[in-house]
C-alpha cells in the first residue's frame, strides 16, 4: 500500500506542479501502473509460493500458439510437458510426456513441436528456482460450427508423478474452429471436436 500511496502522490505532484502535456502524463500513468502490477504480482507469487513467477506464465501463454494441424482437424487436449531451469535460469530439455502419440500423429497435430520451440523461445528468467519442472498446457477448442467450446478432460496418471518435478500451474491456449479455414479447400465445415487421447 505504500508504494501506492508514493506514486500516487508523484503523479499528482508531476501533473499539478509542471501542468504535463497529455502524452507526458500518459507516459507517467503507465509508469505509475507498472509500478502497482509489479508489487502486486510479487506480492501474489510471495503467497501462493510459485517457485517460477508471473513473468514465465506471461512468456509461455505467448510463445506457445495452437498448432494448425490439431485446428484443422478440430483436436484439442491437455498436453504435459517436462523441462529444467538451470542456475542461470535457462529452459533446456523440453519434453512432451503425456500423452504419448506415434510420431506421425505428432507430427500432423503438432502440439510436441510448438511447446518444445514455444518453451525454448523464452529468455533466461531471472529469481527463479533452479529444477525440474512439470506445466500442464491445456488446448481449448472452440468449435463455431457445432457451437461447441471443448475443455479437456484428460489427466496425467499419477505414474509420472515424481518428487524431481514440480507441477506448475496450467497455461490455457485457446483456439476457434473458424482459423485458417483456406486449409480446408473442400469444405469450411469443420470436423466433430475430438480429444488427443481419443486420436
Amino acid at each position: 500500500m505504500r508504494l501506492f500511496e508514493i506514486s500516487l502522490v508523484f503523479y499528482r505532484f508531476t501533473y499539478k506542479s509542471y501542468k504535463l502535456t497529455l502524452i507526458n502524463m500518459k507516459k507517467t500513468f503507465a509508469f505509475t501502473l507498472t509500478l502497482l502490477c509489479l508489487l502486486y504480482s510479487k506480492s501474489y507469487s510471495q503467497v501462493i509460493k510459485d517457485p517460477i513467477g508471473p513473468v514465465f506464465y506471461a512468456y509461455a501463454s505467448q510463445n506457445i500458439n495452437y498448432p494448425i494441424g490439431a485446428i484443422r482437424g478440430s483436436i484439442y487436449g491437455r498436453v504435459y510437458a517436462s523441462f529444467e531451469i538451470n542456475s542461470t535460469g535457462k529452459i533446456k530439455n523440453v519434453n512432451v510426456i503425456y500423452p504419448l502419440v506415434s510420431q506421425k500423429v505428432s507430427k500432423s497435430l503438432g502440439f510436441e513441436n510448438e511447446i518444445v520451440s514455444g518453451l525454448s523461445k523464452i529468455p533466461k528468467l531471472n529469481h527463479v528456482e533452479a529444477g525440474k519442472y512439470i506445466l500442464p498446457i491445456a488446448f481449448v477448442y472452440k468449435n463455431m460450427y457445432y457451437g461447441d467450446v471443448n475443455y479437456p478432460t484428460n489427466r496425467i496418471s499419477e505414474d509420472y508423478f515424481s518428487k524431481d518435478f514440480k507441477f506448475l500451474q496450467e497455461v490455457q491456449i485457446t483456439a476457434r474452429s473458424d482459423q485458417y479455414r483456406s486449409l480446408r479447400p473442400y469444405s469450411n465445415v469443420p470436423p466433430m471436436s475430438r480429444q488427443i487421447v481419443e486420436y
